[in-house]
């Protein structure tokens, strides 16, 4: 598939606002987040040519981006915490409901975090998270109900705390 520079950015423009709200949820740090989205751009750009089917590109770029967010969790040797994600993604409940919520969501494991919000937050389907996260789908599925089933029963036992 050959890409010329002009359809290269208008699909790069298509995806950055979830590329960048999928690298925040990894990083949370603006800053990182953004050089995030910047190796991954640079990286697809490179290897366009390895992208064989231009209808995939949306969930091969976020293959790229969760990578290298990956990798600069890794090089940090830290660990990504969302401690305000209502900045990322809005919910339609009351305002305590949803502070409930966000602070449970940030507890979870960053891969089952980034599964939720790929998810509900942002509409991808479970194929398009499965590819995306390199993933089985039957995983990705597992992985966001048993999710849900334990923040639900943590919201029901009332178990949020600061």
């Amino acid at each position: 598939m050959k890409y010329d520079k002009e359809q290269f950015t208008e699909a790069i423009k298509e995806v950055k606002d979830q590329a960048y709200r999928i690298a925040f949820c990894y990083l949370h740090s603006e800053a990182d987040s953004m050089d995030a989205v910047c190796n991954a751009v640079e990286k697809a750009f490179i290897h366009i040519n390895k992208l064989k089917d231009s209808t995939k590109f949306k969930t091969w770029f976020i293959r790229i981006l969760i990578n290298e967010c990956k990798q600069q969790l890794k090089a940090n040797k830290r660990v990504a915490y969302i401690k305000n994600s209502a900045e990322v993604c809005t919910l339609e409940t009351d305002m305590d409901a949803k502070m409930d919520l966000e602070k449970l969501i940030s507890k979870l494991p960053s891969t089952d975090r980034i599964l939720i919000y790929m998810k509900y937050y942002m509409g991808y389907t479970l194929e398009e998270i499965a590819q995306a996260t390199d993933m089985p789908c039957g995983s990705v599925k597992t992985k966001i109900y048993s999710s849900l089933k334990k923040l639900r029963l943590q919201l029901e036992a009332g178990e949020v705390q600061a």
